[in-house]
């Protein structure tokens, strides 16, 4: 299957451009042909070493655990073993999200857009990845709601876009998220798909807000709101 194609640039091979100016929440490179959005490289590094940090932990843990195990503490390794367990789950979303951060890509040009998204660019409920070049001319619209979704008892509000195209299909950009102790939110998938907008010159329209499930710590039983007008979310 041949790599896809962005105004004769290997997509793969434009993963490594890198990028210098950047904005709170995410990254936006410019040049005379295209515009380059992707999260920012503090933000990719910061979350690389959470993850580093946590899986390091589990690691301790588990040792620490066999240890207890092999000199006859067997409630103890039990506790401990419990534990991991529950920091593996935790680590599971983390190394999720930053796979995510690390691939997530959109680079825009003049009459096209290439979009490089990964699967786990929500943070609720399962969305496949889309690697394609786009036509601006292919774009009906940019559209954008609240999710409302809670799990465990606690409520996330998360604003997602999706990009609707003339053929139908609705492509969902990404998300972004409530900014932790304050009423702001990030703004990387807003300021792409405004910049989506513009290039194709097609509105923003905002939609109603849905309701989400977000099942068991997002990993078993999430499930997000169907998008209006399809009855897909690719």
């Amino acid at each position: 299957m041949p790599a896809p194609s962005f105004g004769g640039i290997d997509l793969f091979a434009a993963i490594v451009t890198p990028v210098e100016v950047t904005h709170p929440g995410g990254a936006m490179h410019s040049s005379p042909s295209r515009t380059d959005f992707r999260f920012s490289l503090a933000d990719r590094l910061g979350i690389a070493l959470a993850t580093a940090l946590i899986w390091l932990m589990l690691v301790g843990m588990a040792w620490a655990a066999t240890v207890l195990l092999l000199s006859g503490e067997g409630a103890a390794a039990l506790a401990l073993g419990g534990a991991a367990l529950l920091f593996l789950l935790l680590g599971n979303i983390i190394l999720r999200d930053c796979l995510m951060r690390w691939r997530w890509r959109i680079l825009l040009g003049d009459a096209q857009a290439a979009l490089l998204l990964p699967p786990g660019r929500l943070l609720f409920g399962p969305v496949p990845a889309v690697m394609e070049t786009l036509s601006s001319a292919a774009i009906r619209q940019i559209e954008w709601r609240e999710e409302v979704t809670s799990s465990l008892g606690l409520t996330t509000i998360n604003r997602v876009y999706g990009v609707r195209l003339k053929d139908g299909r609705v492509i969902l950009l990404g998300e972004d998220r409530p900014i932790p102790k304050t009423s702001s939110y990030t703004k990387l998938m807003r300021d792409a798909a405004d910049a989506l907008a513009k290039a194709a010159g097609v509105p923003v329209r905002q939609l109603e807000k849905a309701r989400g499930d977000g099942g068991f710590l997002t990993l078993w039983g999430a499930r997000r709101p169907d998008w209006p007008g399809t009855h897909a979310t690719p």
